[in-house]
């Protein structure tokens, strides 16, 4: 049995950490500006109900990014924090505080290996302890991401 690598792959690690695995089509380039340019972010990262209202990233150390939705309840929730560390275009480490809430935070780092003609993403998720890491899974955040990866890895990524 092959694993369709172009899946998004999800492992719970430890007691704190969600590894994700996906292949995309692109280059690391091509993912790395997919994952780092709002114009870009914007047309992947929304999902059916949840229209995104707000995307600004500055991918520089010291940088910061904040994401926000408009929730099907009328309220919007959203994920931001600083930037850690970068290496264009192959990895960043950033911090993701849900809605804010310092106790609802994750450590994110973010490889991209070439892989082919196109590129291997590994994703860690670490967060404070097991509980954290629960109450995160518990908010159903992992449900929508193979959809938005695949309308990543279908976007016509110019240059």
């Amino acid at each position: 049995m092959s694993l369709d690598l172009t899946q998004l792959q999800t492992v719970l690690d430890g007691d704190t950490d969600i590894i994700l695995r996906r292949s995309f089509a692109h280059p690391p380039a091509k993912v790395w500006r997919a994952l780092t340019e709002p114009a870009l972010i914007r047309q992947w990262m929304a999902v059916e109900g949840h229209p995104m209202t707000r995307c600004a990233f500055d991918p520089r150390v010291g940088g910061s990014f904040h994401f926000e939705w408009a929730g099907q309840d009328g309220r919007s929730f959203f994920f931001s924090g600083p930037i850690l560390d970068v290496r264009e275009p192959h990895h960043i480490t950033h911090i993701e505080y849900f809605n804010g809430d310092p106790a609802m935070s994750a450590r994110i780092t973010t490889d991209l290996a070439p892989n082919g003609t196109g590129t291997r993403m590994t994703m860690v998720m670490r967060y404070e302890n097991a509980e954290a890491r629960a109450a995160a899974i518990a908010t159903g955040m992992t449900d929508g991401m193979e959809e938005v990866y695949a309308k990543l890895d279908s976007l016509r990524i110019v240059g």
